[in-house]
């Protein structure tokens, strides 16, 4: 969907590059504030096995409703002719509700896919359930892989009389989205459910007001283990506080990246690489580096001496992420460059970044170096974040752990909205945002100071005690 998105709204809509850009920022935050009702209504009421069930089919309602809207001519606002093609203008209510849909099913399934895999393991298999997490960003990212190179192809194809092909683009992700929820519901004799546990967000409001505003002792009303559970998601928390820092920038690869490569020289050879296509090598090299990370990167860290605990690497990761943004910086001042030198040249035929020639500005590949940085960011601070909240959060508290820390990418969505206003020149912006990710490694080594032993002993107290409870068991048998 993200892929093409930008494309469908700039030239399908008709949208300015601005508007474009915030709508697809609005989407994305909504896509990540959402998971906090799907991890409460798991938690509370359905358990995460029906919770996911039917929210895919939310998401997949979605998904029609974009393929059908796309339709022009039957849902047209206008239309244009282009290369003896007509281009129908959708209507804008299509997309509002297909959006919506897909944000309200993929939001809410998403604290709970992740966190209902780690509940296949027992929890003595930590170093399995790391190897699960990994693995389970690896098949999603071999997904997106497919649909990268897939779709842009798909919505550039001329079909239905038009000179574009979105509900061929739209549909085809619809159709495979049904297959995998039928996959899913076949397998469902072997997984391990747990029950929903409780509202914990309740809970958690109630013994926070009488920690902090009561006249009891909290320990006293709720118990030792209530109270020390709150206090462990209230660390947990804190570390995830300089996240929307890194998602403000992650998620720009959709949106201004996305209008820089459309400015740059796509042609190698025969064919011609498309703007939104620039986007399958995020997910190419994330298949790529997971093993090589795993298996090289990890493993000579430690025999160097180098830390590899979650927070180093969450912290490594974001520095990577602002060194993407002062390559991207370089390069659009390359850009911009060119551009000056042809309007030196030519007097009378002055240009600018959006109408100078493709042909003579950057060829698309000079982004490579950018997005290997950005995907390398990835790898160490979203795995990690998404292993981190799992491993670290209280038992009764994984799920809403898991869509807090999916929260904070709503907030950087939000971030972006409002920090790209603060100048028009794209260079000065790239620049900004580097500034600002490095500040957000430099906060989250604040705060890991100040609550990292207090997490680890929490951590080890309840492995220890789930140890217990585990032999205790297997001495009954």
């Amino acid at each position: 969907m993200r892929t093409i998105l930008m494309i469908y709204l700039t030239e399908k809509l008709r949208m300015k590059d601005e508007e474009a850009a915030d709508w697809y920022h609005e989407f994305i935050a909504l896509c990540y504030a959402t998971p906090l009702l799907g991890a409460l209504i798991a938690d509370v009421f359905w358990g995460k096995f029906m919770t996911i069930l039917v929210l895919s089919l939310v998401y997949c309602c979605g998904n029609g409703v974009m393929a059908l809207t796309s339709v022009g001519k039957w849902f047209t606002a206008g239309e244009t002719e282009e290369e003896g093609l007509v281009s129908y203008t959708p209507q804008i209510w299509g997309p509002l509700l297909g959006l919506h849909l897909i944000a309200l099913g993929t939001g809410g399934i998403k604290p709970c896919v992740s966190s209902f895999g780690g509940d296949q393991f027992m929890s003595s298999e930590g170093a399995r359930v790391q190897r699960y997490f990994s693995m389970f960003y690896f098949s999603i990212n071999a997904g997106s892989t497919i649909a990268t190179l897939l779709t842009p192809e798909l919505r550039s194809m001329p079909c239905m009389g038009e000179s574009t092909c979105f509900p061929a683009a739209f549909g085809v992700p619809a159709f495979f989205m049904v297959l995998a929820v039928t996959v899913f519901v076949l397998a469902s004799r072997w997984y391990v459910r747990i029950p929903p546990l409780g509202n914990p967000i309740v809970d958690v409001a109630k013994v926070t007001w009488t920690m902090y505003f009561g006249k009891e002792d909290p320990e006293q009303v709720y118990g030792e283990k209530k109270v020390s559970e709150t206090k462990q998601l209230y660390r947990v928390l804190a570390i995830f506080i300089p996240f929307p820092f890194f998602w403000a920038l992650f998620e720009q690869q959709g949106s201004r990246w996305i209008v820089q490569a459309g400015r740059m020289n796509g042609k190698l050879g025969g064919f011609t690489i498309k703007p939104d296509q620039m986007q399958v090598f995020n997910p190419l090299l994330i298949l790529v580096l997971i093993p090589f990370f795993e298996t090289i990167v990890y493993p000579l860290m430690r025999k160097i001496g180098l830390p590899t605990s979650a927070i180093f690497r969450m912290i490594l990761g974001m520095v990577l992420v602002a060194a993407s943004f002062l390559v991207c910086g370089f390069i659009e001042l390359a850009m911009e460059e060119r551009v000056a030198s042809w309007n030196a040249d030519h007097v009378s035929d002055q240009r600018t970044l959006r109408s100078l020639d493709s042909d003579s500005q950057l060829h698309i590949l000079t982004t490579l170096p950018q997005i290997f940085l950005i995907t390398s960011g990835e790898i160490l601070c979203s795995i990690t974040g998404l292993e981190f909240a799992y491993a670290y959060a209280p038992v009764s508290m994984k799920s809403v752990c898991q869509s807090f820390f999916l929260l904070t990418n709503a907030f950087g969505n939000v971030i972006t909205i409002i920090f790209s206003k603060a100048t028009s020149r794209d260079l000065y912006l790239y620049f900004m945002w580097a500034g600002i990710e490095l500040f957000a490694a430099g906060l989250m080594f604040f705060i890991s100071r100040q609550v990292h032993q207090s997490l680890d002993n929490f951590k080890t107290n309840r492995a220890n005690a789930a140890e217990d409870e585990e032999n205790l068991e297997m001495t009954k048998k």
